[in-house]
Formats: structure tokens, sequence, C-alpha cells
């Protein structure tokens, strides 16, 4: 239960902020969103986001519910080769992603307002053991929340651990690989990656040396956030 205790006094340490605090940004920098998989509210947040940053300064979109698979789906509806009605047919979203398509809908057809769209999620999967990732100090303790607290052996734990990290790893590698370095690099992903500072925020930082900020698009569930997590209030 320590770790449980430790969690609900950890809670009270992150930041709330306002929409005008999320778009105060300047480019080059990597904005990491966190948010709950297919819930309206916190999309249609990101798109308010993207569309406000694409006014402004040139934008790329990196997307986790659009399997990297699915890139040249996306490039062609870009060049004008497909319509929006096609996308989810084209991209198998209920198989690939399996949440409503509706709520992303803006988000993945954001070349429509001029916003480079990239293909940012991947299968689930151990990591392979060829390949190495940076694991973040402590990220157990975010992660294990979402086990409703059912104890886990400690190598069952380094294997999950290793797992999430990888995945985080892969979704920003496929994020920053496809930016060009200019303006605003936003990554939209789940929140899970972006809680405590220690998933894609983490591992984009192993990978660019530009600016990096990340924000929870709305406060929910239980802890609220963490210490240095940034909350739209």
């Amino acid at each position: 239960m320590l770790w449980l205790l430790a969690g609900i006094a950890a809670a009270s340490e992150c930041e709330f902020v306002s929409f005008k605090d999320v778009v105060d940004v300047e480019g080059p920098t990597v904005l990491v969103l966190g948010e709950r998989h297919g819930h309206q509210p916190d999309l249609r947040r990101a798109m308010r986001v993207v569309d406000t940053l694409a006014r402004t300064q040139p934008v790329t979109l990196a997307i986790e519910a659009v399997h990297h698979e699915q890139q040249p789906v996306l490039d062609a509806f870009a060049r004008g080769d497909s319509r929006v009605s096609d996308l989810p047919e084209l991209m198998d979203w209920d198989t690939m992603w399996g949440f409503r398509w509706r709520p992303y809908e803006p988000l993945v057809t954001a070349s429509l307002v001029g916003v480079k769209v990239v293909a940012a999620g991947l299968d689930l999967g151990p990591k392979p053991d060829d390949a190495e990732v940076n694991l973040p100090s402590n990220y157990m303790d975010i992660l294990r929340p979402a086990l409703a607290g059912h104890d886990m052996p400690l190598e069952s734990e380094q294997r999950f651990v290793t797992s999430m990290a990888w995945r985080d790893f892969g979704i920003a590698r496929a994020a920053i690989e496809h930016w060009d370095g200019r303006g605003v690099l936003v990554v939209l992903t789940g929140r899970g990656h972006v809680e405590g500072g220690k998933g894609v925020t983490f591992q984009a930082g192993q990978l660019t040396d530009a600016k990096i900020q990340s924000v929870v698009l709305a406060r929910g569930g239980s802890p609220p956030c963490w210490p240095g997590d940034r909350i739209w209030r």
C-alpha cells in the first residue's frame, strides 16, 4: 500500500494550465498531448491546439491512433487522391484502432488546414531482443495504478516497463523521423504515455535537442496527475 499512498501524495504536485498556456509555444518544439483514447472532449481540445498553432507556424501532427503502416494513406489524402469518407476503410480503422472514427476525423484529416500528419502508431508487443531502449527512473510507479492494484512479480514488472518504454520510444521515433524540425511537432498519444513525463516525453528527449513540453488534455482518473505534469484544467 505504500506505493498507493505515495501516488496520492504525488498527485497534488502537478500544474494546471489554460488553453493560452498550452499554445504559448514557439518552434522548434515537441508538444506531447495526452488523450483518453476516443474521448471526444480531449480530441476536440487537441484539434483546437493544432489549428491555433498552424495559423502562425508550421505544424506536424503525429497520431498514435494511426498505425505507421498507414502513412501512405495519409500522404495520398494530403495530395488529394482520396476523400475524407474513404479514410476509415482505407485505414481499416475499426480493426486497427477500434475507437470511434468521428472524434479523430478532424485530426487525421488536418492536412486540410496545412498540417503535415504522421502515422505514429505501432503494434503492441515486447521489445525485440536486439533493440535497445532507455528506461526512465521509477517508471513502474506511474504505470502501476493502471494495473488496478494487482501485484506483479518483479521479473514481470521489468518486462512490462521495458515493453511500455519500447512503445513510447516507437511513437516518439516515428514522430521525430517525419518532422523537418520547423515549427511545432505535436504528438497525440494516450495519456498513459504522457503522465509523469516518463513516456513519450522522456523518449523524445533521447531523440532530439528541440524543446519538449507535454500536456495532459484533461484531468481525470486516479491519481489525477503526477509531479511535473501539466494538466489542461
